[in-house]
């Protein structure tokens, strides 16, 4: 039980989880992707308050997330003008997990949530898991049909999934091939 837990916080991910920065070109924007930092939590809380109004997560789970790098990968997606997307990842052998996804109203429905979802899929690939599962909103159309253009498929709904407002959530899940 200790190795498990020491191995969530070894300081080294595995080579399947490292990731050096990588510049984007989305829409006409030129940004960077790279590996989230503790001092980008401040701009990920935005981010969040900005489109889910209460933050599903605190500075705590940020903080802890970012810890595990030997299971988890988070990628923050960075123009001139400041952080405006983030998301983040658990992989298995059985399956890759997308923690969070959040894309800041300014540049929503510009591609910029299906590319921070397909390099994940690409990771999920790497690392060698059979699947690739998310939680998503019930009443979230715009994300539930992104989901479905790259292929997820819709399970079972969770009631009151989320904490703050009892929302509902919907499993969705796809093949990683």
């Amino acid at each position: 039980m200790l190795r498990k837990f020491k191995s969530w916080f070894d300081p080294e991910p595995p080579a399947e989880l490292l990731f050096a920065p990588q510049t984007l070109m989305i829409n006409g924007v030129t940004y960077t992707l790279r590996r989230m930092q503790n001092t980008d939590i401040d701009a990920a809380l935005a981010i969040e308050r900005a489109v889910y109004g209460d933050t599903p997560w605190d500075r705590v789970a940020f903080l802890s997330e970012l810890r595990k790098v030997r299971q988890s990968l988070y990628l923050v997606l960075e123009s001139a003008l400041g952080i405006d997307a983030f998301i983040g990842c658990w992989f298995t052998k059985s399956e890759a997990h997308v923690t969070n996804l959040a894309v800041a109203p300014s540049v929503q429905r510009t591609g910029v949530g299906e590319r921070l979802m397909r390099v994940m899929i690409a990771k999920a690939l790497d690392y060698g898991s059979a699947q690739m599962t998310l939680e998503v909103r019930t009443d979230n159309l715009a994300a539930q049909a992104l989901y479905h253009k790259l292929g997820f498929q819709d399970g079972a709904i969770k009631r009151g999934y989320y904490v703050a407002d009892h929302q509902d959530a919907m499993d969705m899940w796809m093949h990683v091939e």
